[in-house]
């Protein structure tokens, strides 16, 4: 029987983007999802998968002031974790390799280092939009 670290990921519903008034949510250490429309994938697709350890609004902020700023129907999903104090990273690249947004960088094909020493499975809940139900790490561990 292989054993898994569950990481649990409670999402909130999708919010408009506003640049002037983003949610009032000073939390910190969450994930979050932001969608748009792409010529290339079509409306309301997944474009960034997102982690923060500042106030979530200086980090909207700093993305409105990128490609955000020219791209239509902006919403975002923010993700509290459950019961994990891990590092944020780890569950953000399995969900980023998993998805493959079209924004992100990182992670698209490979994971760090540490998200690979261990079976995880992340279980999405809420409103939890494109993203899978659940999704794992298996294809990058380290087999034994």
């Amino acid at each position: 029987m292989t054993e898994y670290e569950e990481i649990i990921i409670r999402w909130k519903p999708r919010i408009k983007w506003a640049a002037d008034k983003f949610e009032k949510m000073e939390a910190k250490n969450v994930l979050y999802q932001i969608y748009c429309d792409s010529h290339l994938y079509g409306r309301d697709v997944l474009a960034y998968i997102g982690k923060t350890d500042r106030s979530f609004g200086q980090r909207m902020d700093e993305h409105f002031k990128s490609f955000f700023q020219y791209a239509n129907n902006v919403n975002y999903s923010v993700g509290e974790i459950m019961q994990y104090t891990g590092k944020l990273e780890i569950p953000e690249s399995i969900l980023i390799a998993n998805h493959k947004p079209f924004f992100n960088k990182e992670y698209i094909h490979d994971l760090p280092l540490e998200a690979k020493k261990q079976k995880i499975i992340v279980i999405n809940e809420g409103e939890f939009g494109m993203l899978k139900s659940c999704c794992t790490n298996y294809w990058w561990c380290e087999k034994k």
